[in-house]
């Protein structure tokens, strides 16, 4: 509905707003640090975010992609479309890693001596696309690739009883997890309450008028 009254530009600022957004998530994290994307060579840009962990370099790429419905209901041709709005992030995260790699001038301040994984992050989950099915239609990166929804990066920056490259770092490892949904490996884990996503709650009016509410009954 966006697209269709404000055109191109509407997707263009909802793209923008949802990266920042994302950044904002990945800042909670605080056993890491966290990088916004690189410029370099010829007004080139890297991945959105990197997210520089003691054991391991996450390389981010947001896409404010969501599947259609023709996706939901499995329609082959439709699927395909689909898996195409993600296949620049992975082309993204590809040649960021051999950037790194490489010891690009621009990208100095990032470690090599560590593991470099890529993260895709989306609006909406996209159920199957960490299947082996799906991941041979998108472009070999050379690194360990997960796609998840925004959701499940507004549980993972939030883990108690792990930290969230060890977490990734494990999934890989485990062939049974590795080709499903973050969420897999998420059900049972330690999560604290994602402080952004209160501070959003709390902005809400009927938020406000309950707190009021609550505050005129105690005088009372």
């Amino acid at each position: 509905m966006g697209i269709a009254h404000f055109g191109n530009d509407f997707a263009r600022e909802l793209g923008d707003l949802f990266e920042q957004y994302v950044g904002r998530q990945l800042r909670q994290l605080s056993d890491a640090e966290v990088h916004p994307e690189i410029v370099y060579r010829d007004e080139r840009r890297s991945v959105d975010w990197i997210v520089v962990f003691d054991d391991m370099v996450l390389l981010v790429e947001v896409k404010s992609t969501r599947p259609t419905q023709q996706l939901r209901l499995g329609v082959l041709d439709r699927t395909s479309a689909a898996l195409r709005q993600i296949k620049h992030a992975y082309q993204q995260l590809e040649t960021t890693a051999a950037l790194i790699t490489d010891r690009n001038p621009s990208f100095r301040h990032i470690p090599t001596d560590r593991p470099v994984h890529g993260l895709v992050v989306t609006m909406e989950p996209f159920h199957t696309a960490n299947a082996p099915f799906q991941k041979e239609m998108q472009p070999h990166t050379g690194i360990p690739v997960t796609v998840c929804s925004a959701t499940e990066l507004e549980h993972l920056v939030t883990l108690r009883d792990a930290s969230a490259s060890q977490l990734l770092l494990e999934r890989h490892g485990d062939p049974l997890t590795s080709t499903y949904s973050l969420n897999t490996v998420l059900v049972g884990r330690n999560v604290a309450r994602n402080a952004i996503l209160d501070a959003g709650w709390d902005s809400y009016p009927w938020k406000r008028h309950a707190d009021l509410e609550s505050e005129a009954a105690v005088d009372q």
